[in-house]
């Protein structure tokens, strides 16, 4: 093909492409045609794909992708019109569409971010909006595309970049995702693709299920089903120093777990205006709200306070009293202590806006008293989630009926909550020990 751009032949090729323009309309094709050519330093033979995809590059540092879409329209419609002169030879890089040639913004795409905003507000807790922003940005950031361009395909990829090559940092070093955290990182992505979908009748989720991509839950830490017999659940409670202040503290936390089953977040987000105001026979009542569940549809229950769990929580608000904490009804119960160089020891953290112990540190101390007290399974210390097992399996065996469980437990299936319930068969309490025809 003969070098036509440039010349008084190109220049009348161009000329008359652009007859059928006027005005405005004629000077941006102008313009955006010559852009081009000045950027490639080429004649028309240099039209070519990988010109085009080194336009693209710098496109999409300079421009949003709506408007590079534009340009490379632009650019289209004049290859479309050199090919139709077949005297020239041309051939026409766009033949696949303008797809190839889009730019994208990734984690930066203005869909993206309008659509996960929405998105974030259908999620209950802070905690989880952060989390599951994180893990979709993640995911643009390394896909690199617009929300409306990904596909399958590029799932795919990122998924087997996070089993081969996927690390986090952890204490300055890189450590390999464990499975529940990949398992996370694809929940989070399907429940957004589904609410995009939702929203959007263009936008086909390109999660249909995890079983499709050969994505599995991972099986459980076998702590969370084990369960502490009465002589470790002892051992336990006596484990914090109630000689110090956050021992007191510590004290009660475990009561929630041991005599409840509360989770770590519903320990944490106890407030001071949760009880009532008023004791009865010498009880006090507590309210844990927003419990887990569907959005929207999280109950709330009351626990009594009683016997050691309420001398636990007097002994507390007395520290709290004595530290001249306000206690206000927005006021977490749980504080962190922090370090005070002057008293060289552990105080109460002030601020303006206190915040509640974290989930993670309330569930490190439990971990930490776990192992002071010696409870271990197999040379392994248990997770803090079995004393949720081991407060309502205690109370199913001390004769408390399933819908009562169900209802200390949160859960709004009473088949849930007989997962949590263990079988009595140690040796000191099994079913033959009880059966009347083994005795």
């Amino acid at each position: 093909m003969k070098n036509y751009f440039n010349t008084k032949k190109g220049e009348a090729l161009l000329k008359e492409y652009l007859q059928k323009f006027k005005g405005g309309s004629l000077r941006v094709y102008s313009s955006e045609i010559s852009q081009y050519f000045s950027f490639a330093g080429c004649d028309l033979s240099g039209i070519t794909k990988e010109s085009l995809h080194a336009y693209q590059a710098k496109l999409a540092k300079e421009h949003s992708p709506k408007t590079a879409k534009r340009k490379f329209s632009i650019l289209n419609g004049f290859s479309k019109f050199l090919e139709g002169k077949e005297k020239l030879g041309f051939k026409n890089p766009f033949t696949d569409g303008l797809k190839p040639f889009r730019t994208h913004t990734g984690a930066e795409s203005e869909d993206l971010q309008k659509y996960l905003e929405k998105f974030l507000d259908t999620l209950h807790t802070r905690n989880t909006q952060r989390s599951y922003a994180n893990m979709i940005n993640l995911c643009f950031e390394h896909v690199g595309k617009d929300l409306m361009e990904i596909g399958k395909a590029d799932i795919e990829a990122y998924r087997d970049f996070l089993l081969k090559e996927g690390y986090k940092k952890k204490n300055g070093e890189q450590v390999k995702y464990k499975d529940s955290a990949l398992w996370s990182k694809f929940i989070a992505l399907k429940k957004f693709f589904l609410f995009v979908q939702g929203e959007n009748r263009k936008f086909k989720s390109p999660m249909t299920s995890l079983k499709a991509l050969n994505i599995y839950p991972p099986p459980r830490d076998k702590g969370h089903y084990d369960i502490l017999n009465e002589a470790e659940s002892k051992r336990l409670l006596k484990a914090p120093d109630i000689r110090t202040k956050i021992g007191i503290r510590d004290r009660l936390i475990i009561c929630f777990f041991l005599i409840w089953g509360l989770r770590a977040n519903e320990i944490c987000k106890i407030r001071h205006g949760d009880q009532d105001g008023d004791r009865v026979g010498g009880q006090l009542r507590i309210w844990i709200k927003s419990r887990k569940g569907k959005f929207r549809n999280r109950p709330t229950t009351p626990i009594v306070l009683n016997g050691k769990a309420l001398q636990a929580w007097d002994a507390w608000m007395d520290v709290l009293k004595k530290a001249r904490i306000k206690t206000r009804e927005d006021l977490p119960v749980f504080l962190p202590f922090t370090y005070d160089r002057g008293d060289r020891g552990l105080t109460i953290k002030r601020c303006k806006e206190p915040k509640p112990l974290s989930v993670g540190a309330i569930e490190n101390l439990v971990a930490k008293y776990l192992v002071k007290a010696r409870i271990e399974r197999d040379g392994k210390a248990l997770s803090p989630h079995a004393l949720r097992h081991t407060a309502l399996t205690s109370l199913a065996r001390a004769g408390v009926d399933i819908q009562d469980l169900k209802q200390i437990a949160g859960h709004s299936n009473v088949e849930t909550t007989m997962l949590y319930v263990r079988a009595r068969e140690d040796f000191k309490n099994n079913v033959g020990k009880s059966s009347p025809f083994n005795k």
